[in-house]
């Protein structure tokens, strides 16, 4: 654990009355319980996960749903482009060009399991590229807020990220 505020979510995250909203550049802003995010399709991503640390965790089964799917609920307006992704304490974010994003799984089980709290539970943000940086696999994901431009660098929790690396 590399700081307190992480801590903090972690004992803060209730899947009781947890939600995922989906707002911005949208025909209709949506919020989504666990259990209908679990109700829509899902399938298994594996991949390995290499964090910037050293580590790597290997075939890492993460089960979800694309994330083209829970937009597709908001009815992204044509002009949107972009979108940043965030975690429950709303100061770490990711940018994501909006198609890149709906490739992504949204995982709420873990090798076979409801995903942990500690592991990011009950929603993760799972980019599906092999291009992918760690930092933007995004624990406790509350709020993906769609925009026309993309969002400027101090929105987005990459420095944030980078900084937790002893």
């Amino acid at each position: 654990m590399s700081d307190l505020r992480e801590f903090d979510v972690r004992s803060g995250v209730d899947e009781d009355v947890w939600q995922l909203s989906v707002t911005g550049t949208v025909e209709q802003s949506v919020t989504l319980s666990i259990d209908y995010l679990r109700s829509l399709p899902l399938e298994t991503y594996t991949e390995d996960f290499a964090c910037v640390e050293g580590w790597v965790a290997e075939d890492c089964a993460w089960r979800g749903v694309r994330v083209a799917s829970v937009l597709e609920l908001a009815e992204p307006t044509d002009a949107s482009a972009y979108a940043l992704v965030h975690g429950m304490d709303d100061e770490y974010a990711c940018s994501f060009p909006l198609a890149r994003l709906a490739d992504a799984v949204l995982a709420v089980e873990l090798d076979g399991e409801a995903l942990p709290v500690d592991h990011g539970g009950p929603a993760r943000l799972v980019p599906t590229e092999s291009e992918s940086d760690c930092w933007e696999s995004i624990k406790w994901v509350c709020r993906i807020d769609l925009r026309e431009t993309e969002p400027l660098a101090g929105d987005t929790a990459e420095e944030l990220a980078l900084s937790r690396i002893e």
